[in-house]
Parts: structure tokens; sequence; C-alpha cells
């Protein structure tokens, strides 16, 4: 939960900065049906659709290394709710003037958007089960735009959070190989993966391992050795490319198209890495993700890469990062 949200039951309320209960809103009685979508589809609802001021303020853009837009925004006019009113994810944004606003909101939180004049309120299962509904309410229509500026950033948060919920979700309604996280203990890991993903364990003497799979191409590798200087920039850069060109055929790291970022991750700290691969000999490349963590004078390295060229990469990458956030490392490794 990020910093601007205080927890009420499923229901908040947004003013002056601040995420806050609503409270009377009335939900229906009825069985609440389940929610339709895929993962990266945003149903945006008003009475007067303004598309460019959506994508220019709501839209996410990831460089894989391409550009592509992380969300499907499929624009209804209010008149029309009731026909898309059961996916997973909807904005809806309009005045005080609109009787859909007033429908939604109760009389105190129509007394705090005129008084405040703007509020966003964030439900969920408000029309299907598992839904997030937002909800920009201004006290006129002439404030809608400096409204949506004004949240833009915490609309966005939430809604890339949701989408990586989403495709979580996703992941978990598939069966998993419990026979190669099994084996995966042997090494000190486990994972949740997928059934049809393979293990490579030809250097395991060298303390490297990786899984793999095809259509897309995916991997994730883990690695571990002593160390005994603090991490930098600059070694887990040269780190990952030395062992990317010893077993991955020569893949290496373009630094413009990377970044890095200090981490804790599984009650360890280190330095996580984003970025684009690259593979000459293969005429290969795509994003990945790195953590390298530490722990007891000793470095794990846990990475995941992609390669799907010319096809849609959002999904498949964020559900290799979903895979990777179940790693664990084992202290009683079997013989």
């Amino acid at each position: 939960m990020n910093k601007f949200f205080v927890k009420t039951n499923n229901i908040y309320l947004c003013f002056g900065g601040l995420l806050l209960l609503l409270g009377g809103l009335s939900l229906s009685c009825t069985k609440v049906p389940p929610n339709i979508g895929r993962s990266r589809d945003i149903v945006i609802i008003s009475s007067i659709i303004d598309t460019s001021l959506i994508m220019n303020n709501l839209q996410i853009y990831s460089y894989l290394p391409q550009k592509e837009e992380l969300f499907s925004f499929l624009f209804v006019p209010d008149t029309s709710i009731k026909k898309f009113n059961k996916f997973h994810t909807i904005l809806l944004y309009g005045s005080l003037e609109d009787e859909f606003i007033r429908i939604l909101l109760n009389p105190e939180a129509e007394e705090a958007t005129k008084s405040d004049t703007f509020t966003l309120f964030k439900l969920n299962n408000l029309w299907s089960k598992g839904q997030l509904a937002i909800i920009l309410a201004v006290s006129n229509p002439d404030y809608i735009q400096s409204g949506l500026i004004k949240y833009k950033n915490m609309i966005t948060e939430i809604l890339e959070h949701n989408y990586y919920l989403r495709v979580k979700e996703n992941y978990y309604s598939n069966s998993f190989d419990k026979k190669l996280k099994k084996v995966l203990r042997r090494f000190g890991i486990t994972f949740d993966v997928k059934k049809r993903w393979l293990l490579d364990s030809t250097y395991k003497d060298e303390n490297f391992i990786f899984v793999h799979t095809h259509f897309p191409d995916r991997s994730v590798f883990f690695y571990k050795e002593k160390i005994k200087e603090e991490l930098t920039t600059s070694f887990v850069m040269n780190k990952r490319d030395s062992l990317t060109n010893k077993y991955y055929n020569g893949d290496y790291i373009l630094k413009d198209l990377t970044y890095t970022e200090k981490i804790e991750f599984k009650n360890m700290k280190g330095i996580k890495l984003n970025g684009v691969w690259q593979n000459d000999s293969l005429v290969a490349g795509g994003p990945f993700v790195s953590y390298f963590l530490v722990a007891k004078n000793t470095i794990y390295i846990i990475d995941g890469m992609l390669f799907n060229p010319g096809e849609r990469k959002s999904d498949y990458f964020t559900a290799l990062k979903v895979m990777i956030n179940s790693f664990k490392l084992i202290n009683n490794t079997e013989s």
C-alpha cells in the first residue's frame, strides 16, 4: 500500500492529498458477478470523453526496448455503463452536474466535492468481484482537466499496481511444476515455476543454474558467490555481463538503456537492475531484470530475461517479475 493510502474497509476517499473512507455507498446485496477483461484493459467512463487528456496523463510507456503502451483504454460514454461495468478496472470521471457521478456519491461525498473542488475515490468490488473502480469527481465541469492532472500520479500508481496484481492473479491461476520446485531446493532456492519450464544445471558446480521456456523465450538464472566488498552500480553491471557472456553465449547489457535502484528484497539489501540485454552473434535482445542481494558475505543474483521480437512484451515481462518475486532462499538444502 502506498504512502498516500489509509485503509478503511474497501472504500477510499481522496482529498487534500489523503485517501480516507467514503461511507454509506449503497452496493447491491445480490451475488457479485466475476469480472472480465485482459490484464491491461481499463474502461474510461465519462459524459464527455477527452481521449487526449487520458492518454497524455495516464498512459504509462515501457521500453522493452521498443516503446510499448502499458494500458489499453476503452473509452465509454456514461450512457453505456451497464454494458461495461463488469470489467476489472474502471475509471469514471465527471462533475457534480453529471447524473452518473451524483448517483455514485453519497451526500457526504457530494459535500466534500463541493468544498474541496476535487475528490478521488477508490472502490473495490463495485459491480463485479475483484473489480477496481476509481472515481474522479469535481465540483464544476471546468475543473475536470485540473483535477485529473492534480491526481494523475496517484491514479497511475494505483492502475500500475492493479495491473501487476492482475498479471499475478493470472499467473497463479495455472498449475505449477511441483517436481521442478522440489529439485530447485537442492540448490538452496525455490520458485513458483509453471509447467513446461526446464532446468539447466550444467554449471551447478559453478553455482549457476537457470530455468527456461519457449514461445516466447524466457529464462531465469540464479547465481551466488562470496563477496567482501559493497555493491556498486559498476560492480553489478560488470558481474552480470561476465555471467551472461560465459553462460548465455555472449549476452551483454545496453548500459544506456539500463538503470539501477537500491532495494530491500526478501529481507536482504541490494541493487536492482532494469534494462535491455543484447547478443550480437545471435542478433537478439530484449528486456531483463536482475536482483543483486547480499546476506552473510554472500551475493545472490536472480535474473529474468525475455526475448519476444516484434510482439507485445509487457504481460510476459511482468509475469517474469511475479515469478522472481516468489523466490526464496532455503537454509537447509536437501542433499
